[in-house]
């Protein structure tokens, strides 16, 4: 009796939730999908890998009721004005039927406009109408007025439906009247930060044609200080003019220390360690320190920067920042040893689209050979070069571009300063086009580099090599280069890095993608008439806020057994 007692309560609990619960289920037309519904009411229902979960859902009886005047409000919004939505029950079932009659359809459409919008007004007669789709067009509208200056316009947008026939007509009423300008921008920042440093980051002026894209963009360029808690801008109108104010706040926790381990495909286990002051000494300022451990590579680096350091001559509020970097390295490659002292001097902005970094850099190198390789030389490199990279980004997101292109041209040239100094020019262009066509988003990327020498070899790491997540996916980081008479891999002096790749949106977050990697490595500079690497490939990407996670596979396309995995996060085009 006890035991069946002690039975009894265990179970009680499960009785009384079951009892709580019924399972969904829908029975339609199917004009609508299923999962369409599901998704109108909230519920999340288990993806078809997951074929041991019943797909019918269960849902708490008490907010079943709620479900009939959500369902009809959707159906409206689809076009379906006449759907009639029967509810059923049992004792473990509620049971949706509906009846969804036709649909409502575009009897016509008319815009009167000072501003041309025929590409955003995207219903034509005898399309279906779709409320959320309309609403969607209005917030469009909206958005290029005000990116192109225009905060007094007038939009009136109205759908008159005709319930009986079904119809519907659309009117589309915009004047634009004048474009706006930024009036006084004042800026409230804490008292050991310059207004400047904020003033410095602002891809907008006093006097400039207002553009509330700009403004988004200066919140993130002051974000990315990283001294800050809190960023307010208010705007303040006053017919044609919009005062700006920015008030600031300075973040309490002005440290940072991250430490862990992980694992890469091409170093293997390795532990690091991060620790970062911001607004280090006022002005917003940063020190960092980084430490990377692993049986292949040793790697520390100090930074220093230094924010809106040197006013550029004649223009008002535009400063070159300052960035300082050492490191020491310890790389174990495939056929030797390299040993790197290192230290970089920046003067660097990023102005809205465009961005430029110039300076000098410093290098003592040692190389050590572990096998036999015709052109890596052994012995210690003294460089010292000056360099620049300019760049344009007009893609419309750094994390997930989906249309735009993005160029940029890297050179260094090596000087003869110190005792046996390598001489030497080195370049790398760049450049990336993406297009999104409805759900289909095609990607192209090409470089070029050439490296000239002149006295004194370039140590082998130095040289270019191909192959990895950013480059040939056939091949491992860094395992594709060039080769000397002995059939021994080196470093390249003239390199050709294209991709084309295509992704299609294949389940909710997740993308399938399709590339094809090229790849020309020659040991010699200028040189262009040697065969060429191509790897064929598939991936999957699982979309999220910083960017897609990708997996993908690649392989040779004329030796299958040659192969790579890949994974990352972020995007690369």
């Amino acid at each position: 009796m006890r035991l069946y007692l002690i039975a009894l309560l265990l179970t009680l609990p499960f009785v009384v939730c079951a009892s709580d619960t019924k399972k969904l289920k829908f029975v339609t037309d199917n004009e609508i999908r299923h999962s369409q519904l599901y998704d109108a009411l909230g519920i999340k229902i288990p993806p078809w890998y997951k074929f041991w979960k019943e797909k019918a859902p269960k849902i708490h009886v008490k907010i079943i009721p709620s479900f009939v005047e959500s369902l009809r409000y959707y159906y409206k919004s689809q076009g379906f004005y006449h759907a009639k939505i029967e509810k059923g029950e049992t004792a473990n079932l509620v049971i949706f039927k509906i009846t969804e009659g036709k649909r409502t359809k575009v009897d016509s459409v008319l815009v009167v406009s000072d501003e041309d919008i025929s590409d955003l007004v995207t219903f034509k007669k005898g399309d279906v109408f779709n409320s959320i789709e309309f609403v969607e067009i209005k917030k469009n509208i909206k958005n290029r007025l005000q990116k192109k200056g225009y905060c007094n316009f007038s939009l009136d947008a109205k759908a008159r439906v005709d319930i009986e026939k079904n119809s519907v007509k659309l009117n589309y009423h915009l004047n634009k009247n004048s474009q706006c300008r930024f009036g006084k921008i004042t800026i409230n920042s804490p008292k050991n930060i310059k207004d400047n440093i904020t003033r410095s980051r602002l891809t907008f002026r006093e006097g400039e044609i207002y553009d509330l894209e700009k403004i988004n963009r200066s919140y993130s360029t002051i974000s990315g200080l990283e001294v800050f808690d809190e960023i307010r801008v208010a705007m303040d109108k006053k017919n044609d003019i919009i005062d700006i104010n920015i008030d600031l706040k300075e973040k309490e926790k002005k440290r940072r220390i991250e430490a862990g381990i992980g694992y890469e495909t091409d170093i293997g286990p390795r532990g690091i360690f991060h620790f970062e002051k911001r607004n280090f000494m006022g002005n917003a300022r940063k020190a960092s320190l980084d430490f990377k451990y692993s049986k292949k590579e040793k790697f520390a680096k100090n930074i220093l920067y230094w924010p809106a350091f040197v006013k550029v001559p004649t223009f008002d509020y535009y400063y070159l920042d300052l960035k300082n970097e050492f490191s020491y390295s310890k790389i174990n490659f495939d056929n030797f040893d390299e040993r790197k002292y290192s230290n970089y001097l920046h003067l660097l902005k990023d102005y809205d689209k465009f961005s430029v970094n110039f300076g000098l850099g410093l290098e003592r190198i040692n190389i050590n050979k572990t096998e036999i390789a015709e052109n890596i030389i052994d012995g210690n490199f003294n460089l010292f070069f000056p360099f620049a990279k300019i760049s344009a980004d007009f893609r419309d997101s750094k994390m997930n571009p989906k249309n735009g292109f993005y160029i940029s041209l890297y050179v260094e040239n090596g000087l003869d300063i110190l005792q046996d100094s390598s001489t030497y020019f080195k370049s790398i262009g760049e450049a990336r086009a993406i297009k999104t066509i409805k759900e289909t988003t095609i990607a192209l990327k090409g470089k070029l580099g050439i490296i000239k020498e002149y006295a004194n070899s370039l140590p082998a790491s130095k040289l270019f090599f191909a192959g990895g997540a950013f480059s040939n996916r056939g091949y491992g980081y860094n395992t594709l280069g060039a080769f000397d008479k002995k059939r021994s891999l080196i470093g390249g002096r003239t390199l050709i890095d294209t991709t084309i790749e295509i992704n299609h949106p294949i389940y909710k977050k997740f993308e399938g993608a399709v590339f094809f990697d090229s790849t020309l490595l020659s040991s010699q500079s200028y040189r262009f008439s040697i065969d060429i690497v191509h790897s064929l490939g598939l991936g999957v990407r699982y979309m999220t806020a910083i960017g897609p996670v990708k997996f993908d596979l690649g392989v040779d396309v004329e030796d299958t057994s040659q192969y790579a995995m890949h994974f990352q996060i972020g995007q690369s085009f």
